[in-house]
């Protein structure tokens, strides 16, 4: 089981270093900033991520009656905004894929702020160390950024 754990984490840190590649060197940080100055976007993506989400969990938390670790597992989904396979997604979809790039980044360097703050008032005897979070975010975003200005 451990073993299947490794391989399950390491084809995960695989497939999201593979969707940055593929993101990354198409995007110059000019195209990924310009939508990003649209601010009704911006405020609708931002309200999504970090209000209408967790709510949803909660509510879906209470309405399913899920037991405490369960329901734990739930608000931390919904409390940790955005995903990086995000891009990857909006270029399946055929979407703006400098939006989804620099939303993905944004709600990365927001999420160090957001987490430590929200989450010890939504599940009681949790800690969240933001320089964790902003190591793992931060070695992520300067790995996609090196590679898209190649």
């Amino acid at each position: 089981m451990e073993l299947l754990n490794k391989v399950a984490s390491l084809t995960m840190i695989v497939f999201v270093v593979s969707c940055m590649l593929a993101v990354g060197l198409r995007l110059t940080v000019s195209q990924v900033i310009a939508p990003l100055r649209n601010a009704r976007l911006v405020t609708f993506a931002l309200l999504a991520n970090f209000v209408l989400m967790p709510l949803a969990a909660m509510a879906i938390a209470e309405l399913l009656q899920l037991d405490g670790s369960l329901g734990g597992a739930l608000l931390l989904l919904g409390t940790a905004p955005g995903a990086p396979f995000l891009p990857l997604l909006a270029g399946i979809a055929k979407v703006d894929l400098a939006f989804s790039v620099g939303l993905t980044v944004m709600l990365m360097v927001l999420s160090v702020v957001y987490m430590p703050l929200v989450l010890p008032f939504l599940l009681s005897g949790v800690s969240v160390d933001p320089s964790k979070i902003a190591t793992s975010l931060l070695l992520l975003m300067l790995f996609r950024w090196e590679l898209g200005s190649r």
